[in-house]
């Protein structure tokens, strides 16, 4: 394992200019374009959410279309339950149907501007995160700061911190989690491996279709304790950390379903929106979701109290679709994969940022350059984290976790659907900025004469170890 180089001036220099990038961008963003947070922004990349047919008594704060964002944080914040309308539910229910950790953290603030604010500082922390594990990962203070710069610019990232969605908060805790987990595998910290731990547990408490990844990232971590003096100790703190941070969560669903439910419960029932027959992989509104199941079937599962079993009931269904139909099976999983990298909306009308009607109007030249901005940044990532993942082979090791993110995050969505905008994508910009960097940055001298002198000197210590035999 190459040892970091320490910091330095050009180090600093290089965190410093990041630092000033990022915050000026999404800082100028959030006052240009969304009145410093107290309005919302005309544009979005995730959207926030589904809009449910609520009874017409609930007092919301936007009676005429509530959002499944507005249900669930209103009922926590003035009710103290974390419930709401579900997916084949009639009635308010207490739910599990999502993952609790965004609505959970914006029941807390007063104001949306309030939450705005909140995920500027946190995308801000997401860059500087990145900085620091490119840097531990790569060696070099001139990939950190390339990768650094990158993702301080990246369009996505800016224009998601107004949206009233978990985007920017499930991309800052897998930017740390990766910084992290990096950093306690190669120091065996006890702070860093806790904290480690509980930054996979928040992960996947704020996304549940991330919770594989979790569990692949804390193995990956507790192999490499095996390299680590007390490493068994290290381990144990991690895995604590990421226990404990589930851990009441898993309780409140097993006393309300009777059932053991890590995160949430509605596997199955994402597993039969992306796999029924008339399924493009994209999202299913309440009729369409209805609509696809015969009516008898619809009443048996309305009539089921408990939500859990309610979802794991179509399971059967899946399977037998599944077994009839196996080629439009796999016709639909290219379609997943298509709408996971570029979104329905993309598919449909080619763009990847959409408009929201009553939005603060935005600069002129925002206005002009967005759908521009949006466009490149996404061909230059995929083309340049492609090369970039494999000019990086010979640090491997040192960025496994980027890799493992990167195979592991889009199979959840593969497997059932995506979303009509970029949200289910925003957390993979992660790794894919890491490698596109690192392809960036291996223009450079550099850069490129510190991984030839790898295979060299491993080269070297074996003819010196076969003299000595």
């Amino acid at each position: 394992m190459r040892e970091t180089p320490p910091l330095g001036a050009t180090g600093w220099m290089g965190l410093i200019v990041v630092i000033v990038l990022a915050a000026g961008t999404r800082i100028g963003y959030l006052a240009a374009c969304c009145d410093n947070g107290a309005a919302a922004a005309r544009f979005i990349v995730q959207g926030e959410g589904p809009r449910p047919d609520f009874a017409s008594g609930t007092q919301l704060r936007n009676q005429d279309s509530p959002s499944e964002f507005d249900n669930l944080v209103h009922n926590r914040r003035e009710h103290h339950w974390f419930g709401g309308l579900a997916p084949l539910a009639d009635k308010e229910e207490q739910t599990a149907h999502v993952a609790p950790g965004y609505f959970w953290l914006a029941s807390y603030f007063a104001s949306d501007a309030d939450i705005r604010r909140l995920q500027t500082g946190l995308g801000l922390l997401t860059v500087i995160c990145l900085f620091f594990f490119a840097r531990i990962s790569f060696a070099s203070n001139t990939v950190a700061t390339v990768i650094g710069v990158m993702a301080a610019l990246h369009p996505f990232w800016i224009v998601n911190q107004s949206e009233l969605a978990d985007g920017t908060v499930v991309t800052f805790l897998l930017a740390a989690a990766l910084f992290l987990g990096t950093t306690a595998a190669r120091t065996g910290g006890p702070l860093s491996s806790v904290l480690f731990g509980l930054s996979l547990a928040a992960l996947a408490l704020v996304r549940a279709t991330l919770l594989p990844f979790s569990f692949l990232a804390l193995g990956w971590f507790l192999l490499r304790c095996r390299l680590l003096r007390l490493g068994w100790f290290v381990g144990l703190l991690a895995l604590l950390g990421f226990g404990n941070g589930l851990a009441l969560w898993m309780v409140r669903n097993h006393n309300v379903f009777k059932d053991t439910i890590p995160i949430a419960t509605s596997t199955y029932l994402h597993a039969w929106m992306g796999n029924y027959p008339g399924a493009t992989g994209g999202p299913v509104d309440e009729k369409a979701l209805r609509a696809s199941l015969p009516a008898a079937r619809v009443k048996e599962l309305v009539a089921e109290a408990n939500q859990a079993k309610r979802y794991n009931r179509l399971s059967h269904d899946v399977v037998r679709q599944v077994r009839e139909d196996p080629s439009g099976a796999l016709a639909r999983r290219f379609g997943a994969s298509l709408r996971f990298l570029l979104g329905e909306a993309w598919l449909q009308r080619r763009t990847l940022v959409d408009s929201r009607e009553g939005g603060a109007e935005p600069p002129e030249i925002v206005g002009n350059w967005a759908q521009f901005a949006h466009h490149a940044a996404l061909l230059g990532l995929f083309v340049l984290g492609a090369v970039g993942w494999r000019l990086s082979k010979s640090w491997s090791k040192e960025s496994r976790l980027a890799t493992l993110a990167l195979i592991w995050i889009p199979i959840p969505y593969v497997l059932s659907h995506a979303e009509a905008l970029s949200g289910p994508r925003l957390p993979w910009d992660v790794p894919l900025i890491v490698f596109a960097g690192y392809s960036v940055a291996w223009l450079l001298p550099s850069v490129r004469r510190n991984e030839i002198d790898v295979p060299v000197l491993k080269q070297a210590i074996q003819e010196a170890s076969t003299k000595r035999l």
